[in-house]
């Protein structure tokens, strides 16, 4: 079943149904034909907090970032194009159309986590940052020291956020620091020692940390242990009751090991009512395993 007409970047539940956004920038409904483009170009980063959409852009040619919100029970606009951005740069009249709000940033949003409460994000060389959806700042605090890999090649890099009891910060190079939700103060500082870049980080029973490699690896905050070495690198992953993967080439269950071959290339799992989906680069969705 077709339910893009451009090639789907990533999707976002939320109280109406799910949000697509497409690698041109484009959002829509899932399922209904209209695109619209708020952003100026694609999107680097989006969560969803309490029915908004929080995105950020960058444009390293022309040295712009910028992260907006806009309302999903709204109706969406058509904003201004990369080329209104490089005629007249990062004005105010070049934001994002329809935004609630609308910022530039510092540096680029390397990752971005949101719960009910509170969105964090991390910039480049700049730091974490933890704001409510009306974009007023809670707190901030440095990046996090990670002294064991700082001498790989972009070991202290983040790449990816949770959230749980505590704010959870990951890094290319395995390093794992805990932050308290309520002030930003550090909690725990630990450096995992995996062999090889660490590249995604997704939360169910535990934490899953994936490798350019294809390790998968599973920490529980206390104990890290190889779960698996697959052929290509995990494009996504769902716990529910079990855990459920995408490669860049299909669909696999570890236990009992399930796999089946995708055509197309796989973007990301969704469930629609009680059954998980697939998403694929041409828009079509189908079942899991199908």
């Amino acid at each position: 079943m077709e339910v893009g007409a451009t090639a789907p970047w990533k999707v976002l539940p939320y109280s109406g149904g799910h949000i697509l956004m497409d690698v041109d920038g484009g959002i829509s409904r899932l399922g209904e034909d209209t695109i619209y483009h708020p952003f100026p170009i694609s999107l680097t980063n989006a969560v969803v907090i309490d029915d908004v959409l929080v995105g950020t852009w960058v444009d390293h040619e022309l040295r712009l970032a910028r992260m907006a919100a806009l309302d999903l029970n709204s109706d969406f606009e058509h904003g201004p194009t990369r080329g209104d951005l490089r005629a007249q740069g990062n004005s105010s009249h070049h934001q994002v159309a329809g935004a609630l709000w609308s910022h530039t940033v510092e540096s680029e949003p390397l990752a971005i986590c949101a719960n009910n409460e509170m969105i964090v994000f991390a910039l480049w060389k700049r730091g974490i940052y933890a704001i409510d959806k009306d974009a007023n700042e809670l707190w901030r605090i440095a990046n996090p020291e990670f002294k064991e890999i700082s001498k790989l090649p972009r070991g202290n890099e983040i790449i990816a956020i949770t959230i749980d009891d505590t704010v959870n910060l990951w890094t290319r190079g395995g390093g794992c620091a805990k932050i308290s939700c309520e002030d930003g103060k550090e909690i725990e500082n630990s450096c995992l020692p995996i062999i090889g870049n660490v590249t995604q980080v997704f939360r169910g029973d535990v934490h899953l940390l994936c490798t350019s490699e294809g390790e998968i690896w599973g920490y529980d905050g206390d104990d890290l242990q190889q779960i698996a070495v697959v052929d290509k690198p995990i494009r996504d992953a769902v716990f529910d009751e079990i855990w459920r993967f995408l490669t860049w080439e299909g669909d696999l269950i570890l236990e009992p090991l399930q796999k089946n071959t995708r055509y197309e290339l796989p973007v990301q799992l969704l469930k629609q009512v009680d059954d998980w989906m697939v998403i694929d680069n041409q828009g079509n969705l189908s079942p899991f395993l199908d």
